[in-house]
């Protein structure tokens, strides 16, 4: 089962899951989300509730799209570790703790896939 997961915020995560395997990702702003919308009609939704949720599930709603909507509270932390463990560090990076480190580059598609988890793992909580 394929679903596309969303991480709102001032940048929008997007991560299309195929069980718990990463299938494709990007990190875009609200007018690019335009863009993926047939992705968006062709999925189950699962969207976070944290900062700009509200936007994102008013979007959503706007194109007759329904969702799910997942707690995201811890979802950075889990994203950070999702990002290192497709990424590992090189060179002397390597020999700093990854509790440590942040990614050098904006891991909010890697912040949608933690949602995208999570809800796979409970099976959502409430359909918006």
């Amino acid at each position: 089962m394929r679903i596309l997961a969303l991480d709102p915020g001032e940048k929008i995560g997007m991560a299309l899951l195929e069980g718990e395997q990463i299938v494709h990702r990007a990190v875009l702003s609200l007018e690019e989300l335009e863009g993926i919308r047939p992705l968006v009609e062709a999925h189950p939704v699962v969207l976070g509730n944290g900062t700009g949720s509200k936007r994102l599930a008013a979007k959503l709603k706007a194109w007759g799209i329904s969702y799910q909507v997942v707690d995201e509270q811890g979802t950075s932390l889990e994203a950070r570790r999702l990002y290192f463990r497709h990424h590992p560090p090189r060179g002397l990076r390597r020999l700093i703790p990854l509790s440590l480190q942040v990614p050098p580059v904006p891991y909010d598609d890697y912040a949608a896939a933690a949602i995208g988890l999570r809800w796979l793992r409970h099976k959502g909580t409430k359909t918006g």
